[in-house]
């Protein structure tokens, strides 16, 4: 019985193998880096949304005091640029305060169950609170303003946001 000598044909697949092996790896090792960055980068903006919603509405319980006592309030307030590497706004209307983008770029939506029980319509890039305060809001600011001013009118119960 003669056997046939192999010519090499075996070290040629097992390289493609190896290599195929390979290819997967670094594919699998991309996608889980590629989504472990962007899940990152959506809970990095919507905490930004919502520490600039927080600022807002502790300086509106501030205005509650000034309610109760009778004072007249002001508070000037220094704007980020940017949020999440966007330009935004903020309005404050009734007793809501609403943060959005302006460059009305939709937003990933964030499931109930991620949200804070306070903040009833929450998704990236547009924040709407409602809140528990006397005074009726208005005002419009801009992120490209840098700066506000929000006041306490106490003879008209009424805060006010302007530049």
């Amino acid at each position: 019985m003669k056997y046939k000598v192999k010519k090499g044909q075996h070290v040629i697949i097992s390289e493609m193998f190896l290599f195929s092996l390979g290819a997967v790896i670094v594919i699998l090792l991309y996608s889980l880096l590629n989504y472990s960055v962007e899940a990152s980068k959506a809970a990095y903006e919507k905490e930004e949304y919502l520490t600039l919603a927080d600022y807002v509405q502790n300086i509106l319980y501030k205005f509650e005091i000034c309610r109760r006592y009778g004072f007249f309030c002001s508070y000037r307030v220094m704007l980020p640029s940017k949020l999440a590497d966007e330009r935004y706004w903020i309005e404050l209307k009734g007793r809501n305060i609403t943060i959005g983008r302006l460059s009305g770029a939709g937003g990933r939506y964030i499931p109930k169950t991620e949200r804070k029980s306070l903040y009833k319509n929450v998704s990236i890039g547009i924040i709407k609170l409602k809140l528990d305060t006397q005074a009726n809001l208005s005002g419009v600011g801009l992120s490209t303003w840098r700066e506000v001013v929000l006041e306490y009118i106490n003879s008209e119960n009424k805060v006010i946001l302007r530049r």
